[in-house]
C-alpha cells in the first residue's frame, strides 16, 4: 500500500510504452494528471540504443524512464506500465491471461521489474486459446485499453470494442469476462506496402509536392475504402494493386497514395471483420487516440455502423489497475458513457 500524498502531488507516473512510442502521465493521489510526456522513445528505439551503447537493455529502459520523471517532475514516486516494454525482449516479460479473463481490473496483477527504483510494474497481457489450426492469439497493451474503455461505459457485462491501431483489435466481452479477440494488422502492412513496394514509389520518391488539404485526403481515403467495398469478391492482391494503377492513370495524386491506401486496408478489414467479429445485440464502441479512430468510424459509418469513439482509455485502464492493486486510492467516483 503506497504512504499517502498530499492532492496536486505526484503519486504515480502512468506509461502506455508500446513499440515506436512512450506515452506518460503523472497522477497524484485522487488519479488526476498533473504534467504528461510524449516520445518516440518505444521498445524498438530503446533496444536499438542499448545496442548502439553496448549497454544491457535494463539500463537502457531504466535511462529512458529516468528522463520521462524528470520531464513529469515526478522524482521517486512508483510507476506503473503498459504494453510492449512488457512482452519478449521488453524491460521484463509480464505474462499473459488465458481467455477467458475477468473483465476487470483485479484480474490483471501486474509484474514487479526486478530491481528497479523507484519500483516499476507491468499490467499482463492477454492469449487466447489455440484455434482448430492450433494459432493462439495474442494482446499486449490493449488489455489495459479494454479496462478503461468498459469503465468508461459504466462496466457493461456484454460489449463489443474495436481497438484501431498497429495490430488492430476486435474483442468481445461477454458475462463480465473478455470471451475472444482477433488481430488485424492493417497499420503495419499499410507502412510496409508503402516502405517496400512498387505501391509506394510515388511517396518515396517525394512526388507528393505540396501537402494535400484535409478535403484532398478524405476524398482519397473514400476512393480507397469504396474500391475495396465494391469489390468483395476480388482477392485482397488484387484490390491493392488498384493504388498503382488509379496513380499511373491519373486520378490518384501522389499526395493521395497514402490515404487511398488506408481506406482500401481498412475498408478490405471492416467488412470481413463486422459479420464475423462481433457478439450480436451487445453495445460497440470505438477505442482509439488521434485520426485513426476518425477513420475507421468513416470506414464503419459507410457499412451502417454508427457506435461512439472512446478516446485515451488507457489512462483509465492504468488508473483502474492502479486503484486495484493499492497503486492509487480507490475512489467511488465513476464517469460512465450509456451506448446503444
Amino acid at each position: 500500500m503506497p504512504h499517502p500524498t498530499p492532492p496536486s502531488q505526484p503519486a504515480l507516473v502512468a506509461l502506455d510504452w508500446g513499440t515506436s512510442s512512450l506515452r506518460a502521465w503523472s497522477l497524484d493521489s485522487s488519479g488526476s494528471v498533473l504534467s504528461a510526456s510524449t516520445s518516440q522513445d518505444g521498445l524498438r528505439a530503446v533496444g536499438g540504443r542499448a545496442a548502439a551503447d553496448k549497454t544491457s537493455s535494463t539500463q537502457a529502459f531504466a535511462d529512458a524512464l529516468a528522463v520521462i520523471y524528470s520531464q513529469l517532475g515526478a522524482a521517486g514516486v512508483p510507476a506503473l506500465a503498459c504494453g510492449m516494454v512488457g512482452a519478449e525482449g521488453g524491460w521484463t516479460t509480464a505474462g499473459r491471461l488465458d481467455l477467458p479473463a475477468p473483465a476487470e481490473a483485479r484480474a490483471f496483477q501486474p509484474a514487479a521489474v526486478a530491481g528497479a527504483s523507484p519500483a516499476v510494474s507491468i499490467i499482463p497481457g492477454l492469449k487466447t486459446a489455440p484455434d482448430a489450426t492450433g494459432a493462439c492469439d495474442v494482446i499486449r497493451g490493449e488489455e489495459t485499453q479494454v479496462l478503461g474503455a468498459l469503465a468508461r461505459l459504466g462496466n457493461p457485462a456484454e460489449a463489443n470494442l474495436i481497438l484501431p491501431g498497429t495490430h488492430t483489435k476486435w474483442l468481445q466481452v461477454a458475462d463480465g469476462k473478455i470471451m475472444n479477440f482477433q488481430t488485424a494488422m492493417t497499420g503495419e502492412l499499410h507502412a510496409a506496402l508503402l516502405e517496400a513496394t512498387i505501391l509506394g514509389d510515388p511517396v518515396r520518391r517525394g512526388e507528393a509536392g505540396a501537402a494535400a488539404s484535409p478535403q484532398e485526403l478524405s476524398a482519397a481515403f473514400d476512393s480507397g475504402l469504396q474500391h475495396s467495398l465494391s469489390h468483395p469478391g476480388q482477392p485482397f492482391a488484387t484490390r491493392v494493386f488498384s493504388t498503382r494503377t488509379r496513380y499511373l492513370s491519373g486520378e490518384l495524386e501522389p499526395s493521395g497514395v497514402s490515404s487511398y491506401l488506408s481506406g482500401l486496408l481498412i475498408g478490405d478489414e471492416t467488412a470481413a471483420m463486422l459479420p464475423q467479429a462481433l457478439a450480436p445485440g451487445a453495445p460497440v464502441a470505438l477505442c482509439a487516440d488521434g485520426p485513426l479512430g476518425a477513420l475507421y468510424q468513416r470506414a464503419l459509418s459507410a457499412q451502417g455502423a454508427q457506435m461512439p469513439l472512446l478516446e485515451d482509455t488507457a489512462l483509465d485502464g492504468l488508473r483502474a489497475v492502479a486503484r486495484a492493486w493499492g497503486l492509487l486510492p480507490e475512489t467511488d467516483s465513476t464517469t460512465a458513457l450509456t451506448v446503444s
